[in-house]
């Protein structure tokens, strides 16, 4: 398999892993970890490694196709001509580049960009960092840690909670503010 690179990017995001091949041309069928697997379709590469390898000892794949396919993605990768080959990589971690995501539509945000901000109150007090989100169903929700503390504080991220966020890495006021009380 052709590696376009000897070493991996730092922004690599997990997305995904290889569940199995799709047919008898090489294509490998992945199951995405986001409803909306976006970065999956607009990414000229993907990097894969196996679990529980880290990202940086991720190899790149060049992608020549990608599509839905009942609720996974059909990948088209170059060098996986087969059913063979695409079986070889089955189980393997799926990254791809946060620089290939696709521009976030205004007041929509990938969750990679929310972990490790500061989360603050409209009064100014510190909730804590972002260290996950999940989904319920109904909204998704901000998994908010203080440190020294070992509960995470949940915080439903919707419209009335949520009054600002500036993920900008350039900015030192990096944080999100919610009208979140300290005792909730």
């Amino acid at each position: 398999m052709k590696s376009t690179a000897t070493s991996s990017p730092s922004d690599l995001v997990l997305v995904g892993h290889v569940l199995d091949a799709q047919g008898i041309r090489g294509l490998v069928k992945i199951k995405p970890y986001s409803k909306e697997p976006l970065a999956l379709f607009s990414a000229p590469l993907v990097w894969l490694s196996k679990p529980p390898a880290l990202a940086d000892l991720a190899r790149p794949m060049v992608v020549k196709t990608a599509k839905e396919h009942s609720g996974q993605i059909l990948l088209g990768l170059e060098d996986i001509n087969d059913r063979d080959q695409a079986l070889a990589i089955k189980g393997m971690a799926v990254y791809v580049s946060r620089a290939d995501f696709p521009e976030e539509e205004d007041d929509s945000f990938y969750w990679v960009d929310l972990i490790g901000l500061s989360v603050i109150n409209e009064q100014g007090q510190t909730l804590g960092l972002v260290v996950d989100l999940m989904d319920n169903g109904a909204q998704s929700i901000l998994c908010v840690r203080l440190e020294g503390q070992k509960e995470d504080r949940l915080i439903p991220f919707i419209e009335s909670v949520i009054k600002s966020v500036n993920k900008d890495a350039n900015d030192p006021e990096r944080q999100i503010v919610v009208d979140w009380q300290l005792d909730w």
